[in-house]
């Protein structure tokens, strides 16, 4: 059988072929493409693009899903930072009016001792002014 043959076993050589020739590599065997003929080469590039579609067909499905998965991500991220933004604004706005509301606290806490200490002297002054007008009742009049 001459190389030209339709029969693919004048097409299969062993690796010790000739290197100028491209070949497809199958891990056992080295296939000259050249060398077959236009039919079965035909053949041998239709099945081999069915078998890369076949193995592609499901790695381009699980791509498409991380790339699809990626954008949800990256959407959910983007609104998670806003929230977070959101809430730090309305934390730091309770923080001001926790402070303003402990400054009034204070500020009634200095009344309210102001208060006790205004209390104690008139107290003290009350008694002052009984003393006193107990003194100028007892004295007689000159």
């Amino acid at each position: 059988m001459s190389a030209m043959s339709t029969t693919p076993t004048a097409t299969i050589t062993t690796a010790s072929a000739a290197a100028t020739s491209p070949a497809v590599d199958t891990g056992v065997l080295k296939i000259d493409v050249p060398r077959l003929p236009a039919d079965v080469r035909k053949e041998f590039y239709r099945d081999l693009q069915s078998l890369t579609h076949y193995v592609d067909r499901d790695l381009r499905q699980r791509i498409t899903s991380v790339h699809a998965n990626a954008k949800h991500i990256s959407a959910q991220s983007k609104h998670i930072r806003g929230q977070t933004m959101a809430l730090l604004k309305e934390t730091r706005k309770w923080e001001e009016t926790a402070n303003r509301a402990s400054e009034i606290l204070k500020e009634a806490g200095d009344v309210q001792n102001w208060a006790e200490i205004l209390e104690v002297e008139l107290s003290a002054l009350e008694e002052t002014l009984r003393i006193v007008e107990s003194r100028s009742n007892d004295e007689p009049a000159t």
